[in-house]
């Protein structure tokens, strides 16, 4: 099921108990939480999302009272944080770019060469010259190609430790929601997953699959992800850090 809610594709993290959400209006809001020595709650927005600090005598009521109070002027910088646009990627021969937890050099092959690694590089056979359009177009067509390629394949090895299997896996253009599952069975994945390292890939095609269960985020959900994945909180936060992270190629 794909969630309708801004800014959160699950539950959040609550490392140390302090990692919290708050609805604002139509949208479920991830925030982090500190305590701290001030005489006032506040509240500030990065890149990373929404934190709040108060002080010792303070209640998450009050807190997230206080949040819902600033409700307009919290989603429209949120908004302006996802909409910012990250530094610009030169694309040019030789240039490094992330794959599976490491990092490719994209190379131009040889006239009629195939695409495809070799070692550390990623070799693309490139019509009509090597330009800056042409590179991208060709490592990114490879990069989509290797992506389904490869969450198909988990998704095989991974869909029977939870007794299911997916109607269909595709790939998405997302963002900022790595991946979603239909009621019809079908998995949707953001190729952007193939920057990171496998074990994240396989926690969130765990995620997906987990869905053709329990179509919710509830405790029974959670069971489920933890057969495939026991460790999926260490996951699921360093997802939400690495999606300000990546590149936008």
């Amino acid at each position: 099921m794909q969630l309708e809610l801004p800014f959160l594709a699950e539950p959040p993290v609550r490392p140390n108990g302090r990692a919290r959400y708050v609805r604002l209006g139509g949208s479920v809001v991830p925030y982090s939480f500190r305590r701290a020595r001030r005489r006032t709650i506040g509240i500030a927005i990065d890149e990373r999302g929404l934190h709040a600090a108060a002080p010792r005598w303070a209640t998450i009521a009050e807190v997230e009272a206080f949040i819902r109070e600033k409700q307009g002027w919290v989603l429209r910088k949120l908004a302006e944080a996802r909409a910012a646009p990250r530094p610009a990627v030169v694309w040019r021969d030789g240039m490094r770019i992330p794959y599976l937890g490491d990092e490719v050099a994209v190379c131009a092959a040889a006239p009629g060469a195939p695409s495809g690694l070799d070692g550390a590089r990623l070799m693309l056979a490139i019509a009509g010259g090597l330009g800056p359009e042409a590179l991208r177009e060709a490592a990114l067509a490879w990069l989509r190609g290797a992506a389904l390629a490869l969450f198909h394949g988990r998704a095989a090895s991974l869909g029977p430790l939870l007794g299911v299997a997916p109607q269909r896996v595709s790939l998405s253009n997302a963002r900022t929601q790595w991946g979603s599952c239909s009621a019809d069975g079908r998995v949707r994945l953001s190729w952007r997953l193939i920057h990171l390292r496998p074990a994240l890939i396989d926690y969130v095609i765990v995620h997906e699959l987990a869905h053709l269960l329990h179509m919710n985020h509830s405790a029974r959900f959670w069971r489920v992800v933890a057969v495939a994945c026991p460790g999926y909180g260490a996951a699921r936060r360093e997802l939400r850090e690495l999606s300000h992270a990546l590149p936008e190629l």
